[in-house]
């Protein structure tokens, strides 16, 4: 499939129309005019980046800033004009057209939306909305919803090549999407199997390091009672000789001291 989706871009005069302001409808045309002006410059820069070559990427690159400042210059004219009538559906698609190329896919998508679901709107109208609304949800790869956009614009316009291809793209895109959903939620349990894993290893290893530590103090403690066992044994000992020889001591001064005999 090629790698571009297929867009609506051209200004639709058949729309609901409202009770607009005469500056409104000024405003609108100023807007188209500035649109129109910057689709040409996008037109000429992209056929000179086809071409290659440095000084046609450097022209390119200038056309492209131009048409930049045109399309900003569009939506402020495309939200003049809803100053007063509030939802201009003319105005709110031609303003989806000009975000989008500026790339605000989420505010494109939300004009294209409130145009495509005016059912007061012509149904080629709204079906042209509902195939812009879903190639801004497929730039901001909201694969799912877009594939919806695109299968209501087919219901409007059931014979549409455009629509019909960009529908087939984003079903691709959506299992690719999936697949790759899978692939990381995969990744990220392994990762975490793997982090758990090492997460008890450290702690085994923690709790090891702690039974040793415990086992050396209990050691230490013992080897200490040992000590301080035969340090005590040692000094009953001690005591025990000494008042041992205090005992002899007195027994020979008994002995060799004056006896009175009784006659």
């Amino acid at each position: 499939m090629k790698r571009t989706i297929i867009f609506c871009f051209s200004f639709l005069s058949f729309f609901f129309i409202n009770a607009q302001t005469i500056e409104e409808l000024a405003a609108v045309r100023k807007g188209n005019s500035s649109y129109q002006q910057a689709e040409k410059l996008r037109a000429e820069a992209m056929l000179l980046n086809e071409k290659g070559g440095e000084v046609n990427a450097r022209l390119a690159n200038e056309k492209f800033k131009e048409a930049a400042k045109l399309y900003q210059e569009a939506e402020i004219s495309y939200r003049k004009g809803m100053a007063v009538t509030k939802n201009f559906t003319k105005a709110n698609y031609n303003l989806a057209n000009s975000l989008y190329r500026q790339e605000k896919y989420e505010d494109a998508g939300n004009s294209y939306k409130y145009v495509a679901e005016q059912k007061e709107n012509d149904k080629t109208a709204r079906a042209k909305a509902f195939h812009n609304y879903g190639n801004s949800l497929l730039k901001q790869e909201k694969f799912k919803e877009s594939i919806d956009a695109y299968k209501n614009a087919l219901k409007l316009n059931p014979n549409d090549k455009d629509t019909k291809y960009n529908l087939e793209y984003a079903r691709k895109k959506l299992i690719q999407q999936q697949q790759q959903q899978n692939q990381d939620n995969k990744e990220d349990k392994d990762n975490k199997d793997n982090k758990e894993k090492q997460q008890q290893q450290q702690q085994q290893k923690q709790d090891q390091k702690e039974e040793q530590k415990q086992e050396q103090q209990q050691k230490q403690q013992q080897q200490q009672q040992q000590q301080d066992k035969r340090q005590l044994d040692a000094l009953q000992q001690n005591e025990r000789q000494t008042q041992k020889k205090v005992a002899e001591e007195e027994m020979k001064k008994g002995t060799k001291g004056k006896q009175e005999k009784d006659w």
